[in-house]
């Protein structure tokens, strides 16, 4: 079975229209947005039977905008693990600063414990509650040969996919992931197997 990680459409506040600071409920997308993900529908031809999102109105209305594109009409699963990554101090600024650029490059390299500030995430958090949904997904839609969309965020969606391919010898080709757009990966017993064991690896030291 394959899985589809899509991140969402172009926010309000990726947009500067609103401040990080307002409700989530305001962060919806912007018209731009809207088009991302109406554009991504119209060039999309695999068969999906489940949906699954983050807990932030963002992926949830790309969710739906997708699935009204495309003409399905599948209920939309909320999964706590699909949230966006705990940047700590970080939150409130920009993604690219050279503090938070010399973690990313650590995690990248193979660093599991260093945070995004005192309080955020390690990369071993990260993997380890997408791996596990990957783990719970594949048991529970293997029996089809439909493809599964989880609508996410761009920055968890290429450490998913990269650590996912390291584990089973593929290629890593991480380029970022753009707004509404579509990567997806084959699961596999044996690429679960491996899933299963890096969870167990990167918890025990």
């Amino acid at each position: 079975m394959k899985v589809l990680f899509m991140r969402h459409g172009e926010s309000r506040h990726q947009a500067k229209q609103i401040e990080l600071t307002a409700p989530d409920s305001e962060n919806g997308l912007t018209n731009t947005g809207i088009k991302q993900v109406e554009d991504a529908a119209r060039n999309f031809h695999d068969k999906i039977s489940a949906v699954y999102v983050s807990p932030y109105n963002r992926t949830i209305l790309t969710a739906q905008t997708f699935l009204n594109g495309i003409k399905m009409f599948l209920p939309i699963n909320i999964d706590n693990r699909l949230r966006e990554i705990d940047y700590g101090k970080f939150i409130t600024e920009s993604k690219n600063t050279p503090e938070m650029i010399t973690v990313a490059t650590k995690q990248i390299s193979g660093d599991y414990e260093i945070r995004f500030g005192d309080t955020g995430e390690n990369k071993r958090e990260i993997v380890t509650r997408f791996f596990e949904f990957l783990v719970d997904v594949f048991n529970k839609h293997n029996a089809t040969a439909d493809s599964v969309l989880v609508v996410t965020h761009g920055r968890a969606i290429s450490i998913t996919i990269s650590e996912f391919c390291m584990i089973n010898n593929f290629p890593v080709i991480n380029t970022g992931t753009k707004n509404a757009q579509i990567k997806g990966i084959e699961l596999t017993p044996e690429r679960i197997y491996n899933v299963i064991q890096h969870i167990k690896k990167i918890n025990s030291k």
